[in-house]
């Protein structure tokens, strides 16, 4: 559980969130049911974490689920994934505006951190990721057991606005001939040490080092 603990708040540490949303919804008909159906929600907030990665990630919900788009640019090429990591009762937590380092031990904030996608960034340095996650989906790989976290479920039913969303940004080094699959599918593909985490002096980038390097965070969204 450290491992995630110190990766994810010393990022929010790094930088600054300044994050935009923007509600939609249609007019009014004359079944209020329908109206709860098509409200979304459009949130962008910057990728922040090691010095020269930039990028920004925008977030959309509805009440089935959510999708990100995370553009990072500065990237060494190699592996990557991203991960989600939901904080469904963000209310409970105690750090103040956003969740934080300590609320990974609060109790009833029932967070879990969830496989969300991956692939090998190229020459151009730039990784242009996107997942979608239903809500009440708990078959994406979860990391919780492995930080000493329960089981929660993923994003809750009913719950995809009020919800706090942070996606991580993991390298696992180069990508090697007969492992990618493995780097890009999963959290501890290709590491030697699969609990390494930010900040690193240098840029993880040697076969078997791994690291999680970059985060974008989304608050609960109005509706």
């Amino acid at each position: 559980m450290k491992t995630i603990i110190k990766f994810l708040f010393t990022l929010v540490l790094l930088f600054t969130f300044s994050c935009s949303q923007e509600s939609t919804q249609d007019p009014l008909p004359a079944d209020l049911d329908a109206v709860s159906a098509k409200a979304s929600s459009k949130q962008t907030a910057p990728i922040g974490g090691l010095a020269d990665i930039t990028g920004t990630a925008t977030l959309h919900r509805n009440k089935n689920g959510i999708t990100v788009n995370f553009k990072a640019e500065g990237l060494y090429p190699g592996a990557y994934t991203i991960w989600w990591v939901i904080w469904n009762n963000p209310l409970e937590c105690t750090e103040g505006n956003l969740c934080g380092e300590a609320d990974f031990g609060t109790p009833n904030v029932d967070v879990e951190v969830m496989y969300a996608g991956g692939h090998v960034v190229g020459n151009n340095g730039k990784g242009n990721f996107s997942a979608h996650l239903n809500a009440g989906d708990d078959t994406p790989e979860s990391m919780n057991e492995a930080f000493g976290l329960p089981i929660i479920g993923g994003l809750r039913v009913g719950n995809t606005f009020d919800a706090e969303v942070h996606v991580v940004l993991r390298t696992h080094g180069p990508a090697v001939p007969g492992l990618i699959n493995d780097q890009i599918s999963s959290y501890r593909g290709g590491c030697d040490n699969p609990f390494q985490y930010a900040p690193f002096t240098v840029y993880p980038n040697t076969i078997g080092e791994c690291g999680d390097i970059a985060a974008a965070v989304f608050p609960p969204a109005p509706q």
